[in-house]
């Protein structure tokens, strides 16, 4: 990465990484629009990526689909959210019926990974920010806040040190420069950027629970970030897009959520709260 990429990529997290981070702190819905933004920009870049396999999934119905998740996760009208994919599930087999672009199997498959993959999972975040504790509201967004320092963390300290340090290939068929170094480091440093915050604003939950919350963020973060480069070396492409100066795209800077999300949302309904 040269200096003025380096220097792009810092500027660009200086400005959205604290916006995100308030956002998250204040809740309501300025982070539920945050999050329904998130879900339409990845699921379109999700899905730009499918068009290079000369796939054609249904763009416009998915991220409906998608995005009309959010606040259905949002007001934990968890009822409703099934049978609003199985709603979704329906027309978008009935509507394949009617098209005549490349393999059904593959448009309907497709369409259906984008909904569950990026806006379901991404959707989480939502519940995590509402769900319910003895606390009271602020809890959530602080948990909120955690999640994304914690992947970021791993992130920059996987890259770095990785870069520094490593010297063992993890997969190279998916990423040639991510090694067992660099993931071990971001693990690690995934975990005790958790248990800091469980100390310093955090003492609603224990250190135990930061420090699994922090393992399932250093952990779950990279298998969900190598996940997509899977998805992006299929369609032979580095970037999902170049929204974000410095970052790639949406799918791109916040591809590690995407399996934190879920499994610390269900961490802390079955066994914190």
């Amino acid at each position: 990465m040269g200096l003025e990429t380096l220097g792009t990529r810092s500027l660009v997290s200086l400005v959205f990484g604290p916006a995100i981070l308030i956002s998250a702190w204040i809740g309501g819905y300025i982070f539920l629009g945050l999050v329904t933004i998130m879900v339409i920009l990845a699921m379109h870049e999700f899905y730009n990526l499918s068009v290079q396999k000369n796939v054609r999934p249904q763009k416009i119905l998915g991220i409906a689909a998608g995005a009309g998740l959010c606040p259905l996760l949002y007001f934990n009208q968890l009822q409703h959210l099934w049978i609003w994919l199985s709603a979704s599930f329906l027309v978008i087999l009935i509507i394949e019926l009617f098209r005549n672009k490349g393999s059904a199997i593959l448009n309907i498959a497709t369409t259906l990974l984008g909904i569950f993959f990026v806006a379901l999972t991404f959707g989480f975040l939502l519940l995590i920010r509402e769900v319910p504790n003895p606390a009271g509201y602020k809890l959530g967004g602080d948990l909120v806040i955690l999640i994304f320092a914690s992947v970021w963390v791993c992130d920059s300290a996987a890259y770095m040190l990785g870069s520094k340090l490593g010297k063992h290939k993890l997969f190279e068929r998916v990423s040639p420069n991510k090694t067992v170094e660099g993931t071990a480091f971001g693990f690690l440093f995934a975990i005790l950027t958790a248990c800091i915050c469980q100390l310093t604003f955090l003492s609603e939950i224990s250190l135990v629970d930061a420090l699994v919350i922090g393992a399932i963020c250093g952990s779950f973060g990279q298998v969900s970030d190598l996940i997509e480069s899977l998805f992006k070396r299929d369609a032979g492409v580095k970037d999902a897009s170049n929204l974000i100066p410095g970052h790639g795209g949406v799918l791109d800077r916040f591809d590690s959520e995407i399996l934190v999300a879920p499994v610390v949302y269900f961490y802390l309904r079955f066994v914190v709260f």
